[in-house]
């Protein structure tokens, strides 16, 4: 296991894994990034060998996807199907980065949120939306923030925050195998 200050990343990708999501991608003295999420979730295997060739430790922040207390009830048609989709888009994901060898860290929502301060109980969908939006416009000025990138860009920036705040939190919650990934 390495030591904080040997922790090497010189590329951080947030991603909300979506269909209506996205990535952003930071690096040192470059430009953010940011791309949608593509249809078809294989697509990503060839942009994250891309990466893995203009850096030389990549990390991602993936948004954990999970099944909710209410998600399987009856009272929303379909629903359901929706959530065993997206499950198993999220599932998809997680092995296509694994293939990649890419390091990568799930993080719950509530963890980033409640990071940037941006947490706040009974707020409809669409207030929190267009709130995260303007939290990553402001965050990123040189980005066009929009309802797809704003949380990939919010779960970047607090990737980004664990690295200069808390090295020891991204260890700790990197899978041991991949921590030689990120030593000198």
């Amino acid at each position: 296991m390495c030591s904080t200050s040997d922790l090497k990343i010189d590329l951080i990708c947030g991603i909300d894994p979506g269909s209506a999501g996205g990535l952003a991608i930071w690096r040192p003295n470059c430009k953010t990034e940011v791309k949608k999420m593509p249809k078809e979730l294989m697509d990503l295997r060839d942009y994250f060998e891309y990466l893995k060739t203009i850096c030389e430790s990549p990390v991602i922040f993936l948004e954990k996807v999970q099944l909710h207390h209410g998600d399987m009830g009856a009272d929303v048609p379909g629903k359901a199907f929706n959530i065993q989709k997206m499950l198993q888009g999220f599932e998809k994901l997680k092995v296509i980065i694994e293939v990649c060898e890419i390091p990568f860290i799930l993080v719950h929502p509530m963890r980033w949120m409640s990071s940037l301060n941006l947490r706040k109980k009974g707020e409809d969908k669409k207030d929190r939306k267009n709130r995260f939006k303007a939290a990553a416009g402001a965050y990123y000025p040189e980005i066009k923030t929009t309802l797809w990138n704003s949380d990939a860009l919010l779960i970047m920036h607090f990737g980004r925050k664990k690295k200069v705040n808390e090295p020891d939190w991204i260890l700790q919650n990197l899978p041991l195998r991949l921590h030689e990934k990120l030593e000198f």
